[in-house]
């Protein structure tokens, strides 16, 4: 479920128990593909088998080693130094905003703000973004009073089309859950590729997806259902 802040979006253990199941079954790739930095996966969900893909699948963990896509973190950094620098300055006295540093990245929260408070430091926050990136090597993403400057690789779409190609399974079957506008990326390309795009939230919010889970509770009680058939 959506908590208030990042740190305190974390799984419980049935939840740990569920997935390392799942990794355990041999017909199936089991990934998690999030906005979060790898490291912060890695201790959110220390599970063998299980690939992570953070910072949108900038920073992969999959069969035992670490993958860096498309980005110099030498490079990136100093460019991730600026934008931090100017987005803290704009909201330094201004409540419900928060500056989060993600390595080779960096996002800015305005969801706890004042909505008109908000959609000030938003626009602002984006038109210097804009005037600091450079031609290429990063991208600007949005979303509900999100804002985030990410590499160009940080694509949940270019992300799943990678990982199905590493190891792909003859007549895999691509089965993709997800409940946010970035995710409507990784909704197309696994349409592309003949899977099963569901979103989770409400139905109006996304045009890629092709089914529909309400919450990610039903999400859970999926997957439930989905490892006990696979075992009759």
């Amino acid at each position: 479920p959506i908590a208030p802040t990042p740190d305190e979006a974390l799984p419980d253990a049935p939840l740990l128990e569920l997935l390392a199941d799942l990794t355990q079954v041999p017909t199936f790739r089991v990934a998690i593909l999030s906005g979060r930095p790898l490291s912060f996966l890695q201790t959110m969900l220390p599970i063998p088998g299980l690939i992570l893909a953070g910072l949108y699948g900038v920073e992969i963990q999959i069969a035992g080693q670490e993958i860096t896509r498309g980005v110099a973190p030498t490079q990136a950094r100093p460019m991730i130094e600026q934008v931090k620098s100017t987005w803290t300055q704009l909201v330094a006295g201004r409540s419900g905003f928060l500056v989060e540093d993600k390595g080779l990245a960096v996002a800015l929260h305005a969801r706890f703000a004042d909505p008109v408070d908000a959609d000030f430091v938003l626009s602002r926050a984006q038109i210097a973004a804009r005037e600091l990136l450079p031609l290429a090597g990063f991208r600007l993403l949005g979303g509900n009073r999100f804002l985030e400057v990410a590499p160009v690789m940080a694509n949940k779409g270019q992300t799943v089309d990678w990982l199905l190609d590493q190891a792909p399974f003859p007549d895999a079957l691509p089965v993709y859950f997800g409940d946010d506008d970035k995710d409507e990326e990784a909704f197309a390309v696994v349409r592309q590729r003949g899977g099963i795009p569901i979103a989770v939230g409400p139905q109006q919010r996304f045009t890629q997806a092709v089914d529909w889970a309400p919450s990610p509770a039903a999400v859970r009680r999926w997957l439930q259902e989905f490892l006990k058939e696979s075992f009759l």
